[in-house]
């Protein structure tokens, strides 16, 4: 995290030789960040109509930093750290401060104008809202409908699709040795088209309640739910678009049934950080941070969608 917390959070790529990516899509709002003592405007093309959470900001501090500078400046925004965001992911990467997530009465804006006259403050930003704008549904792909999956070398009429379908023909249709990580909402792992690609954390032991493979998160067997900060991967009552997201990338192929994604035989984790009400900055650098922290420990993950 060197300069904004939301820096790292970009693209998906797709598993043969072509990419795609998924970005986060709604109308533009003018958003304030200050960084290294500046103000800047920017525009935020995924946050949703709140825009960020209010009374709560992410400040990082510069190294060295001295505790009572850092008291100082939570003075002057009559503030409290509510969490300190360090992940195993920043410190694999040598950042052993991390950042805060801070509450204070003010106004967000006016919170960020009175940090940005502090040398110490590296940056600080609102905790943007991020939601999901569609709620598309899930066609068969023999009918002609899941017209994402062909392009011009399979259906001529067609010139907007992935050529997922020429892949096939030539015979890439995934692996089950690689790892894709799902940042959204959760997904139904057990569905009939997903449950043969629900990907496993390899380094947890299901249900004994113990952070086997100490990074952070007890029983982490299918990914983590940082909404609720639990395992529980899957919302009955939501989750939607993070099992359609699922369905995009890994739907079992060639099985009869429902959708075919793009790569038949994958592995998924969930890093669930959309919920009802969608989903914040910290929850977002902390399922980022998740996978990379795995793949830091030697799982083979290839991508993330942070659609």
């Amino acid at each position: 995290m060197k300069k904004s917390a939301v820096n790292s959070i970009i693209s998906a790529i797709f598993l043969f030789g072509a990419m795609a990516i998924f970005s986060w899509c709604s109308k533009e709002d003018p958003i304030l960040i200050v960084q290294n003592g500046d103000v800047q405007t920017r525009s935020a093309t995924n946050v949703s109509n709140n825009a960020y959470v209010p009374n709560e900001i992410l400040v990082k501090f510069k190294a060295g930093t001295s505790s009572k500078t850092m008291n100082t400046a939570l003075s002057h925004i009559s503030g409290s750290i509510a969490e300190k965001i360090l992940t195993h992911a920043m410190k694999h990467a040598g950042d052993n401060e991390g950042f805060l997530l801070i509450r204070t009465p003010k106004a967000v804006s006016d919170a960020i104008g009175l940090l940005k006259k502090l040398d110490g403050v590296e940056y600080a930003e609102p905790n943007y809202i991020y939601t999901i704008d569609v709620m598309p549904n899930d066609p068969y792909y023999m009918n002609g409908l899941l017209w994402g999956m062909y392009g011009a070398s399979t259906s001529p009429s067609n010139q907007y699709g992935c050529e997922a379908a020429k892949a096939w023909a030539a015979g890439h249709t995934g692996s089950g040795d690689i790892y894709v990580g799902i940042i959204d909402e959760g997904y139904m792992y057990y569905h009939e088209d997903l449950a043969a690609n629900a990907g496993k954390n390899p380094g947890e032991i299901a249900g004994n309640g113990i952070d086997d493979d100490g990074n952070g998160y007890v029983d982490d067997v299918y990914g983590w739910n940082f909404v609720k900060n639990n395992n529980s991967i899957f919302d009955t009552s939501g989750d939607a678009h993070g099992t359609h997201v699922a369905g995009t990338i890994g739907a079992v192929g060639n099985n009869g049934k429902g959708v075919a994604g793009v790569c038949w035989n994958i592995k998924l984790l969930s890093g669930k950080f959309l919920g009802k009400g969608g989903g914040t900055t910290a929850n977002a650098v902390k399922a980022v941070d998740y996978f990379t922290a795995l793949k830091n420990a030697g799982l083979n993950i290839v991508a993330t969608n942070n659609s």
